[in-house]
Order: structure tokens, then C-alpha cells, then sequence
């Protein structure tokens, strides 16, 4: 599995805990981060507080994809949302 691979499958997995952004730098904010996967020159850090998911590792062209990807996720976790509430 190549390393966009499995950036989508982490994010996917853990959607559910940081619907509110992803970013491919470093937060300078201090923010506390818990790593989901470090490897193969591949790192994926969580805020749990903030939600959000800081990728790094990834060239601009596969972030931008895998951005792409993340927005599909919370949307249809959005429309899901919706369809709840309006029974």
C-alpha cells in the first residue's frame, strides 16, 4: 500500500474524531497531538481537542488529493447527520 493508501485509510478510520480540517504542516499553536502512524516516511497526528488531523510526509499533489478525499468524508457524515435529524 503506497503511503496515499494509507493516509486514506487512517483518515477514513478515524473521521469520526476530527471532522474539522486537515493540514500538511505542523500546528504552532501547541496543540496536544496523538500519533495515529508513524512510518516509512509517513505521519499522522490527531488533535482530539480540536479535531483535526495534521499529514505530513505526503507530496503537495497527493495532500491535495487526499484533502479532496477528507472533504467527501465529512460531507457525507454531514448529509448522514441530516437525514437523522430530519427523520
Amino acid at each position: 500500500m503506497n503511503k496515499l493508501d494509507k493516509a486514506k485509510k487512517i483518515i477514513k478510520d478515524n473521521i469520526s474524531e476530527a471532522e474539522h480540517g486537515i493540514f500538511s504542516n505542523r500546528n504552532w499553536a501547541g496543540d496536544d497531538m496523538d500519533t495515529l502512524y508513524d512510518d516509512n516516511d509517513l505521519i499522522i497526528d490527531i488533535c482530539y481537542y480540536w479535531e483535526y488531523f495534521e499529514v505530513l510526509g505526503l507530496t503537495a499533489e497527493e495532500f491535495s488529493e487526499l484533502e479532496d478525499y477528507y472533504e467527501e468524508l465529512v460531507n457525507e457524515r454531514r448529509r448522514q447527520r441530516l437525514k437523522k435529524c430530519r427523520g
